[in-house]
């Protein structure tokens, strides 16, 4: 497969772009020469072993398209299973199923021992076992691939997120982790021990989205554990930025893991503090909410850059110790209570608890494949006979043997297949095809510029990605024409219907819109992230132009994103809301407002906060709408005490424009 970016590529490009030794992210694993030779292609790793090489490098391991053998499936699907009956607390169904995968585990792979021990953990805690027990537990899970926990190595050490959970819980149950040894009490050994693993998560190099997954928790037990001794001032000031930073993640990701928790705690430490500063304050000019916050987030990212800066850290620090008053406490006070009260509302308006129960989203994954359904599913869609597909490449029984996933596939097979079906074969985890990580963190950063509405910075990036992707990878081509028509569109440099030509050029470097059109009534399609993306992009889009398309073409193609129960979020919940909307627009109210209903709980459930506001404004317009042709709607509700909400979720996801859309829907009282 000359040419061709496969998983060793890519693993030895992120490796050597962070600057990791093989030593290091193997540590644990495999040894360096074992190592070794997956990078250069000798050996091919299994699923659970790519993918935890993936996640100490600090990629999140969710959110991309993965393809698999059979085997790697079917052991995937058991996984996946056994997360959700955990989740429900479905005791009897998680024991038969962790039975299966403790049995599969006859190759003694580490990394299926770790999970099921993490499994076996979790039930354990459902059925109150003690603190002795579950220690024993997590600390023979996480010693199984981070073999020194008690000998204080660990703090160097790259992990994934989720032998970062596994250290945490080892803990919190009173393990001895390293730093906890010499202390003078439990709760200090503890406390100390918690401030070291969030010092040596934030210096791990891990994605945002990664992060976020960890550092919340490690903050919200940091908290809980050092608030059972009294506080004085510098503490509260202390655990007000240590919460801040894990909410101001969670906000930049749009993720709500352990966020009510963080909240709550939040508010406990400012009523504190307040009662510390009541006695005697100085006078200063009232504060809002955001300058209160931005004051925060300085102090707390000037505390973190000092941390290394030994000699200039008393100094420093001196001139922040009291940048706090009481209205900036009061401030974030309320906007802190008013997050809390609506999303605790929320939640339990949809049945789903509002604090996190487990640790089952740390090992969810949403967009894995068999192969032999990827190429069935697309063959048709395309309209391709098995003879033209496996013409030069393979015997058409072996097509077949392969579309019903009877056998493994040679990777020279599958991949030449893919290739004639408009698929790449190349391993990335990104919108863009490249083994070179400079690369990725430019195609990051131009993708939030976008979002940002820096125009200029997008700009800027978009030129470096087109001089330095390989144009000659059909999906490379795809995403960058598709950003710069988006681009292009927001500068007002082409009009709606010029973008929605260029969107459809941008579709059919890899698939014909015919073929998805002539599609769309069966339910054999198989789209990528990037061709949904841009499928929907021009759906949407046409409602506006001169050309208008069938909302049936849209509702077909997100049958794809609800594979077997698992759904691919985050490209389900943009597809839904568009759709919401558009069926909104043309009276729909009914469907549009059980669509919102359906994202909204699984936005709820997969702790993910971008949405919220979106649905739930679009159930409000829809019931507004439904009150003016005189049907009433049952029950009846509060119009500005829902806009009140949609104000505060939007400011929870930094999103201001939208925030300022609501606050003018508010004041001029259209409803």
């Amino acid at each position: 497969m000359q040419g061709e970016i496969c998983f060793h590529d890519f693993l030895t490009g992120m490796r050597t772009g962070k600057k990791v030794t093989l030593e290091r992210l193997g540590y644990g694993l495999c040894s360096a020469d074992m190592l070794s030779r997956i990078e250069t292609g000798e050996r091919l790793p299994d699923k659970l072993m790519r993918d935890r090489l993936m996640e100490r490098l600090g990629f999140e391991n969710d959110g991309f398209e993965d393809f698999l053998q059979p085997d790697e499936y079917g052991l995937w699907q058991t996984r996946e299973r056994l997360l959700r009956a955990v989740d429900a607390k479905e005791i009897a169904e998680a024991e038969r199923l962790l039975r299966l995968l403790e049995q599969a585990d006859a190759k003694e792979n580490v990394i299926l021992r770790q999970f099921c021990l993490a499994m076996r953990a979790q039930l354990m805690q459902y059925q109150g076992a003690s603190e002795k027990e579950l220690q024993e537990v997590f600390g023979t899970a996480l010693s199984l691939t981070v073999p020194d926990i008690a000998a204080g190595k660990w703090d160097g050490r790259l992990l994934a997120v989720q032998e970062w959970n596994l250290l945490l819980e080892y803990i919190r149950y009173g393990g001895d982790a390293g730093p906890m040894a010499g202390k003078e009490s439990a709760g200090t050994c503890i406390t100390q021990a918690f401030e070291a693993l969030l010092t040596a998560v934030r210096s791990s190099g891990m994605d945002a989205y990664s992060y976020v997954k960890i550092c919340p928790k490690a903050a919200y037990y940091l908290c809980l554990e050092q608030m059972k001794s009294p506080l004085d001032s510098t503490a509260c000031s202390k655990l007000l930025q240590i919460c801040a930073e894990a909410v101001e993640n969670l906000r930049s990701c749009m993720r709500m893991y352990w966020l009510c928790e963080l909240l709550e705690i939040m508010e406990q430490i400012l009523e504190i503090y307040t009662g510390l500063l009541q006695a005697d304050s100085p006078k200063y000019t009232p504060a809002s909410f955001d300058r209160a916050w931005n004051r925060l987030m300085e102090k707390t990212a000037k505390t973190q850059s000092l941390a290394d800066t030994a000699e200039n850290e008393t100094e420093e620090l001196r001139v922040t110790e009291q940048p706090d008053d009481l209205e900036s406490l009061a401030a974030l006070s309320a906007q802190i209570r008013e997050w809390r009260i609506v999303l605790t509302e929320i939640y339990r308006e949809y049945g789903i608890p509002e604090k996190m129960e487990n640790s089952c989203y740390l090992y969810t994954q949403t967009q894995n494949y068999r192969i032999g359904d990827v190429v069935r599913k697309r063959r048709r869609m395309l309209g391709m006979t098995a003879q033209e597909l496996c013409e030069g490449i393979c015997s058409e029984k072996t097509l077949r043997r392969l579309e019903n996933n009877k056998v493994k596939t040679q990777r020279a097979i599958w991949g030449e297949l893919f290739s004639k079906l408009g698929l790449s074969p190349e391993y990335h985890r990104e919108g863009i095809i490249t083994k070179q990580h400079d690369v990725i963190t430019i195609y990051r950063n131009a993708k939030d510029a976008m979002n940002d509405y820096d125009m200029e910075k997008c700009h800027q990036l978009l030129q470096r990605l087109n001089q330095m992707l390989n144009m000659n990878i059909p999906v490379n081509k795809q995403e960058l024409e598709r950003m710069d028509c988006v681009y292009r569109y927001k500068k007002e440099e082409i009009t709606l219907d010029e973008c929605v030509s260029g969107l459809k050029k941008a579709l059919r470097r890899t698939v014909l819109l015919e073929s998805i059109i002539n599609a769309k009534d069966g339910l054999d399609i198989y789209l990528t992230n990037e061709e949904l993306g841009c499928l929907y992009s021009i759906v949407m889009k046409s409602r506006e132009s001169t050309e208008e398309f069938d909302m049936d073409l849209l509702q077909s193609v997100t049958r794809q994103c609800i594979p077997e129960n698992n759904i691919n979020i985050s490209m389900y919940e943009l597809i839904m809301n568009g759709m919401a909307s558009r069926l909104g627009d043309v009276g729909e109210y009914e469907k549009s407002t059980e669509i919102s209903e359906n994202l909204m709980n699984e936005c709820l459930s997969m702790r993910r906060m971008g949405m919220l506001h979106h649905c739930l404004y679009n159930k409000i317009w829809n019931r507004m709408e439904t009150a003016k042709k005189g049907i009433s709607v049952v029950p009846d509700i509060s119009v500005t005490q829902e806009l009140q909400k949609c104000i505060h979720l939007a400011k929870l996801c930094k999103q201001k424009s939208y925030e300022k859309f609501y606050n003018g829907k508010l004041c001029s009282r259209e409803y």
